[in-house]
């Protein structure tokens, strides 16, 4: 039961940010701010101060408009720092994620009368590692030579970058934040300045007190409120929790754009390894230890293990090539084979197994030696190698080690078998590009997530918000809680949006003479976007195909050539600019985009006045996971294209539409140029789901 006290609270703080930020009280924003509060006031501690009882989450589908951000953040930040909790923010995109840290917060934190502050958590790979760009500096003035077996040495074109990240840094111009750095860091410059987990020496490294990682987790403890990605919430989840983040017992979860979250832990658990890849690996592994031996010796706590070496190389090095003959005729002319319900033949889950038992100890003999470089390099102990070799060798023991245990795992599940009963996993073969060649890799990834959410994240928290405008499927919260694993005790609540969309803007179903499964079908939406989308207005045409979105701007670029930018010949952000920019100065645009450009993308008033949806968003048909799922439910006696299939296609397309209304002043049309949304069984359902636009 919330306090009457912490009630009256968030109430005046609502009135307070009301005030303050001169906004419009909106219902939709009460009813959230009040199913939020009463769901965490509903938490019963135990003797543990952890939540006892099934009570503390609350799913909030809050329309566009609403001011989702305001409602949770006011509701739940008073319980919070009241239950001494951490608030931790976690969003899908990059765009929201700098929304709430660089406009919400700071706006919050000036105006509102409750004190608090925040901070911004991300992956280690985000940050500069100090130690890493003084090796970079000095391979490229010659004072170093290095361990550049499987590392790419530095190129002396980007000197002038890594002085002047340096100078930056040291003047405090720049935090080390890879995203706040002025321009963008390609990949591989990047790859030399950041340091995984592995490559990390910790409070060993000479420059830990001013580490750019250790600086951020230092501010992380003392915020009330962390803002994080779903893919760093997933990835401290996976490690038990509590070991990147706070605990899950000592956090309420705020999960915006939370459709997104079941999917991302998807592809969080996903696990591959390539073949070819593994054997080159196992190659310049086996140069590796046969360097390090010369330069180091062979110190008694390895002996026995650094001996055993070379034989249990070659017996990975044999099974691998093995493996490739046989991945090689499975696969015969085709780009992706996927094992139906993940059995494998015989004879390669048992060739498979065979590359666990070498395997083990090659793990096991890296991990010792990662240790014991590290010890090296503590002055408070005794180590087993000179300090410059521990600090040559340190990393490079490192990322090898990390390859070994990523591999390891992979082995594991790839040729794994369930047991009767259990959900099959998804497991299947595709080839990749690797070098100037191609590779095939192997991978494996569950079927639902359901299980893993359930016991890592909502059982354990202290308490949960999720949110999006787009959680239900087919005006149902059913999907969602089948794959995030939400438990039926949870708050649901639909909060409807405040735009009156019958005024606001139209709705068109075009009845083109093909359907989108027909040959003429790109031709009849060149022909109607020839017809009806006029270039000097703003228009946002959504593909789901980059094939047809490819042919369709072959098709404009001569005519449109001043008025339309297309996704995939510039980057995203700077298609919004020029796009603004055209329409900012009096003259019309046309953008043809894919999947991104139908969500996250923020287009308001004249910006967009048009919006064309070329055909119902169904997901890849062949996509491994999917049809792993498709192929357990019909097993099950289930209907997958009505359980799977178009619960997701209605969340894309109402997610599509929603690019056309951004604030209640705006205006517009949608056209979705697809017939079967009149002409089909399902196509009235998905028409149910959208926002009620006049239909014309």
């Amino acid at each position: 039961m919330l306090q009457k006290e912490t009630k009256e609270r968030i109430q005046s703080l609502y009135r307070e940010a009301i005030k303050a930020l001169e906004l419009r009280p909106r219902y939709g924003q009460r009813v959230m701010i009040a199913e939020i509060a009463k769901a965490l006031g509903s938490i019963h501690e135990g003797e543990k101060d952890e939540r006892d009882n099934d009570a503390g989450i609350a799913v909030v589908e809050a329309g566009t408009g609403t001011g989702k951000t305001l409602a949770y953040l006011i509701a739940s930040l008073p319980v919070a720092i009241e239950r001494e909790r951490k608030l931790l923010v976690s969003t899908a995109t990059v765009a929201l994620q700098e929304q709430i840290l660089d406009k919400d917060l700071p706006a919050l934190k000036k105006h509102l009368s409750l004190p608090f502050n925040f901070a911004l958590a991300k992956g280690r790979g985000r940050y500069l590692c100090l130690a890493k760009l003084d090796k970079a500096l000095q391979q490229l003035s010659g004072i170093l030579s290095t361990v550049d077996l499987f590392e790419q040495t530095p190129e002396e074109q980007d000197r002038e970058l890594y002085e002047k990240m340096l100078m930056k840094y040291g003047s405090g111009d720049w935090d080390g934040d890879r995203d706040r750095w002025d321009d963008e860091i390609e990949h591989k410059q990047w790859s030399h300045l950041t340091a995984t987990h592995r490559e990390c020496s910790n409070r060993r490294c000479p420059h830990f007190q001013n580490c750019a990682f250790y600086k951020a987790r230092s501010a992380m403890e003392d915020a009330d409120v962390i803002v994080a990605n779903h893919d760093l919430v997933l990835a401290d989840l996976s490690l038990g929790g509590g070991a990147i983040l706070p605990a899950p017992e000592k956090t309420i979860y705020v999960f915006d754009e939370g459709h997104h979250l079941a999917d991302k832990a998807l592809n969080h658990f996903r696990l591959e390894f390539g073949v070819r890849s593994t054997r080159q690996w196992l190659k310049q592994l086996e140069k590796v230890i046969e360097q390090f031996i010369a330069d180091a010796g062979m110190p008694v706590g390895l002996m026995h293990s650094l001996q055993e070496m070379p034989a249990n190389l070659q017996a990975l090095s044999q099974s691998a090539s093995l493996v490739w003959p046989l991945v090689m005729d499975l696969m015969q002319d085709r780009d992706r084979q996927r094992f139906e319900f993940g059995v494998l033949p015989e004879s390669l889950r048992e060739l498979l197994q065979t590359m666990k038992a070498p395997l083990q100890p090659v793990v096991h003999c890296l991990d010792k030696m990662s240790d014991m470089l590290q010890k090296s390099l503590d002055p408070n102990e005794t180590g087993d190698f000179q300090r410059e070799v521990a600090e040559a060798w340190q990393a490079p023991v490192g990322i090898m080690l990390a390859r070994a245990e990523e591999l390891s795992e992979a082995l594991s599940w790839i040729a794994a078998e369930e047991a009767e009963g259990e959900l099959p996993v998804a497991r299947w073969l595709s080839k990749r590009p690797y070098g100037d060649d191609w590779d095939i890799s192997l991978s494996a990834s569950p079927i639902s997530v359901a299980a893993q959410l359930r016991r890592n994240l909502w059982n354990r928290c202290y308490g949960a918000v999720v949110t999006s405008a787009t959680l239900t499927a087919l005006n149902s919260f059913n999907s969602l809680k089948w794959e995030a694993g939400l438990p039926d005790w949870a708050v649901y609540e639909r909060v409807a949006s405040p735009f009156n969309y019958p005024e606001l803007g139209q709705l068109e179903v075009v009845q083109l003479a093909s359907d989108p499964k027909s040959e003429a079908f790109e031709s009849d939406v060149q022909n109607w976007l020839k017809e009806a989308v006029n270039p000097d207005e703003a228009t946002l045409v959504l593909f789901s195909s980059r094939a047809q979105l490819e042919a369709t701007r072959d098709y404009f670029i001569r005519d449109w050539y001043e008025h339309l930018l297309c996704q995939g010949y510039l980057p995203k952000s700077e298609i919004v600019r020029r796009h603004k920019e055209r329409i900012d100065n009096g003259k019309g645009n046309v953008i043809f985009g894919l999947a991104s450009f139908a969500e996250g993308i923020d287009l308001p008033g004249e910006y967009v006045t048009h919006v064309v949806i070329v055909k119902i968003p169904f997901a890849v048909p062949d996509d491994p996971i999917q049809s792993a799922i498709s192929e357990w439910m019909e097993s099950r006696g289930r209907n997958p294209f009505m359980e799977l299939t178009l619960p997701a296609a209605s969340i894309r397309l109402i997610q599509a539409c929603g690019r056309l209304i951004r604030k209640e002043s705006d205006h517009g049309k949608v056209s979705i140029l697809d017939k079967r949304l009149v002409s089909s069984r399902y196509g009235q359902l998905l028409l149910d789901s959208l926002p009620p636009f006049r239909r014309v």
